[in-house]
């Protein structure tokens, strides 16, 4: 069987064709001999016999999607624009940060930037402007309104006033107001209204100064106490009192160079409350105790030597020599010196009898001279009162009539007069029980008995009421001291010591009224309260100066 050659069909051409624009390029098949068939998808509610109809296309649609992308790309551009500050802190910028960090870094360093800028405020300003409202730089600038308002809040309890000021003006700025800023400007306004009444105190104190009024009512120490109580930091006022320490120790060195050693004590106590820490205080107390014990083995040999002259006879003469003028020299140096209290009461005591024995020899007038002189020395004293009382009842009867026997007969009372008397003496009687012994002047006890005694010089009443005086008071001075009443013991051991002049248990009383002043300045001490202790001591050195415990406090006090 033949073999025929079989040669392929000749390539058909195709000729290119536009389709659907939007239809999806892919090659044709290739043709395989069959018959073709194209499923169309069937319409709802369309025949089966319909042909199928090609896809419509929109015209126009691709210029809407592109007027679409253009709205969105400038709504983009706006809110970009509206909300740049929040966008740009989506992006990293190294110099805002860098800018925020030295910010930071001076905020703790607490360089604000209102002294010596640039400060804290300057680079978050800077950082706020670089990235409008950035919310670090915003928190920054809050912080540095806070840090001012607490400098200007240190320096208003400092009273440094220029500096609050700048402060608060700086926290004003930064802040704009608020609650805590409002309070610190209204305490900067009275700072600076007090300052202006200080500023006329302090001139007061100076014009004291100069005028030598040093301390009391109107003095320079007075306006600058005043001063540093309003303004306990003012350094005017502490420099100008140390001024007022200066001087007074200047006299007190003067009173000890003269001997006035009661002078200098007054001015060396008053620097030690003014200034208890002034430089020159030690070596000046140490000056007035040296001064002090050789002033006071001095007074003993003045004591001892006026003993002397009382035992020899030579109370009041020979003038200047006489055991009155020696104990007169002592109180002079130490009015308080009980040894020449009572040494007076001695004297006193003399004199008395010396007028009773010129009573009894008629001279009358010589025994009321004598009681007079008496009287200058113990003037409340009940033996005095007594002698008066005695020499008034000798005369009523030398001038009685007749003459008896040598002796004149006792003069009668009056009914009358012996009434009175009797009536004065149920005051005075009522007087004592109150307390009232010399005081106030001619209602008290003792010059409602002498008043009694005028009138009738026989009155037992008046007599035995006037001689029970001195044991009232000194009852009344240990009940005082038993009550804590300090004060009230200070009175009545002073009737005391003028109805008993040179009672042995005066002393031991202001022992004892000194040591209760002195366990009340511990007191006040251990509380805390030290003005309220230097007054008590100094209390506690008027009654027992000599007490060991008096004068370690004085010292404890004296460098605090």
């Amino acid at each position: 069987m033949p073999i025929r050659e079989v040669r392929p069909a000749a390539p058909t051409r195709i000729e290119p064709s536009l389709g659907p624009l939007d239809a999806p390029r892919h090659a044709p098949p290739a043709p395989d001999g069959l018959p073709h068939f194209r499923a169309e998808p069937r319409q709802p509610g369309a025949g089966a016999t319909h042909p199928a109809r090609a896809p419509q296309r929109t015209p126009g649609a691709p210029w809407l999607r592109w007027l679409l992308l253009a709205v969105l790309l400038l709504l983009g551009v706006l809110l970009i624009a509206q909300h740049r500050a929040w966008f740009a802190q989506l992006l990293p910028s190294p110099q805002l940060d860098h800018v925020l960090d030295q910010g930071d870094r001076a905020l703790a360093q607490g360089h604000l930037g209102d002294r010596h800028p640039p400060g804290a405020r300057q680079f978050y300003q800077q950082a706020a402007q670089i990235s409008g409202d950035n919310s670090r730089a915003l928190a920054g600038l809050q912080a540095v309104g806070q840090a001012e308002l607490m400098r200007a809040k240190a320096a208003l309890a400092e009273h440094r006033l220029a500096a609050a000021d700048v402060a608060l003006k700086q926290a004003y700025a930064l802040l704009g107001g608020g609650t805590e800023l409002t309070t610190l400007q209204q305490q900067l306004a009275r700072q600076r209204a007090q300052g202006v009444r200080l500023a006329d105190l302090v001139a007061q104190a100076q014009q004291a100064y100069a005028a030598g009024r040093l301390t009391g009512a109107g003095s320079a120490a007075g306006w600058y106490l005043q001063v540093l109580q309003a303004d306990p930091g003012n350094a005017v006022a502490r420099h100008g009192l140390d001024q007022v320490a200066a001087a007074l120790a200047r006299q007190a060195r003067q009173a000890l160079a003269s001997g006035d050693i009661n002078g200098a004590r007054r001015q060396v106590q008053q620097i030690a409350t003014l200034m208890p820490s002034q430089a020159d205080l030690p070596a000046l107390q140490a000056e007035l105790a040296s001064s002090v014990r050789a002033a006071q083995q001095a007074l003993t040999q003045k004591l001892a030597a006026a003993a002397s002259l009382i035992a020899a006879g030579h109370i009041t003469s020979p003038a200047g020599a006489s055991a009155l003028d020696l104990y007169q020299q002592v109180l002079q140096a130490d009015p308080g010196n009980s040894a020449a209290q009572a040494g007076l009461a001695h004297v006193a005591t003399a004199l008395m009898v010396q007028a009773h024995a010129q009573a009894d020899a008629g001279d009358f007038s010589a025994a009321q001279r004598l009681l007079d002189q008496a009287a200058t020395l113990t003037p409340h004293s009940v033996e005095l009162a007594a002698a008066r009382a005695r020499l008034a009842h000798a005369r009523a009867q030398a001038s009685a009539q007749p003459v008896q026997s040598g002796r004149p007969a006792p003069a009668a009372v009056p009914p009358a007069q012996r009434q009175q008397a009797l009536a004065l003496v149920q005051r005075a009687q009522a007087a004592a029980a109150r307390g009232d012994f010399l005081l106030p002047p001619g209602a008290s006890a003792f010059d409602l008995y002498r008043q009694a005694l005028n009138l009738d010089g026989t009155s037992r009443a008046a007599r035995a009421g006037l001689q029970a005086l001195p044991q009232l008071a000194a009852n009344a001075t240990a009940q005082a001291l038993h009550d804590g009443q300090l004060e009230r013991a200070a009175v009545m051991l002073q009737n005391y010591a003028q109805l008993a002049p040179g009672a042995a248990d005066v002393a031991r009383f202001q022992h004892a009224l000194g040591t209760a002043w002195l366990d009340l300045a511990n007191r006040d001490l251990a509380r805390g309260d030290h003005a309220a202790a230097r007054s008590a001591l100094a209390q506690a050195q008027r009654w027992a100066p000599d007490d060991a415990r008096v004068q370690a406090l004085a010292q404890g006090l004296g460098g605090d």
